[in-house]
């Protein structure tokens, strides 16, 4: 009777860099988030008007990595951040006078999503260089 073998070669270094691979695609991730947010953050400051410099003195990135992921969120804590951003509708005083709208300030949101795009090609990438397959596409 013949006997079947099967033999693996290598298979302790392949757990153990299997055990390893989220740690170190995290530490590599985390590295293109937060520059990426960094990035985002100072485009923003450069495309927002001078007027009292509140707009640009709210935008904080905020970093909320941990053991396994990569985060980092950028915001304005301006309090008419998200009037500059969205603009108004016409107003009107009590006696009807006509003050306008204020237009969309369009700053922040196409440039995070402009950044997030280009930052999902480097997440790929990263993915890709340890030798796991990616499809679809974001953006």
């Amino acid at each position: 009777m013949s006997h079947n073998r099967l033999e693996f070669s290598g298979l302790a270094e392949l757990k153990r860099d299997l055990k390893n691979l989220p740690g170190e695609l995290a530490r590599e991730a985390r590295t293109v988030v937060a520059q990426t947010a960094t990035k985002a953050a100072g485009e923003i400051v450069s495309a927002y008007p001078t007027r009292t410099g509140n707009l640009k003195r709210g935008v904080k990135v905020a970093d909320e990595s941990s053991g396994f992921s990569a985060v980092a969120t950028v915001k304005n804590t301006a309090k008419h951040a998200y009037i500059f951003e969205n603009g108004t509708q016409a107003r009107h005083t009590d006696i009807g006078a006509n003050r306008g709208a204020m237009p969309p300030g369009n700053v922040f949101i196409p440039i995070v999503v402009r950044r997030r795009r280009g930052m999902y090609h480097e997440l790929a990438e990263i993915v890709r260089k340890h030798g796991l397959v990616v499809t679809g596409s974001a953006g």
